[in-house]
């Protein structure tokens, strides 16, 4: 299956001096317009049209980026997966000194991202 995704500065996404993870992807105590729960509906992203990408999109961008410009860090924006430390992480794919990684950030929601921190979305898709 092709997901198709895009890749957003935090500051392209309209926060100049940086934002709390509930502004960029959201929070699981979102709520639609009926006061309904809506995890993960209230962030900048979904207010553009974007998508948060499923848990998979990290491992394959990692296996599949294999010319990722060395210092680049992006993160996967998507519903975080608690680990065992109780802490919600998101998947990170970045190239550093000792090479291609995949790993994951925490992300409570009052987490705060750089300016310059990248997070990659995905499109909604048709059918």
């Amino acid at each position: 299956m092709e997901v198709k995704t895009v890749r957003l500065r935090v500051a392209d996404l309209g926060f100049a001096d940086g934002a709390l993870t509930r502004e960029i992807i959201g929070s699981e105590h979102d709520r639609d317009l009926f006061g309904y729960a809506a995890p993960f509906t209230g962030g900048r992203g979904a207010e553009l049209g974007l998508a948060l990408c499923s848990p998979d999109v990290g491992p394959h961008l990692r296996l599949q980026y294999t010319d990722q410009p060395l210092g680049e860090t992006l993160y996967v924006a998507m519903k975080p997966i608690t680990t065992p430390d109780g802490e919600p992480r998101i998947f990170v794919v970045a190239h550093n000194a000792d090479g291609l990684a995949l790993d994951a950030a925490r992300a409570r929601d009052d987490d705060k991202w750089a300016p310059d921190d990248i997070f990659v979305f995905c499109l909604e898709q048709d059918g």
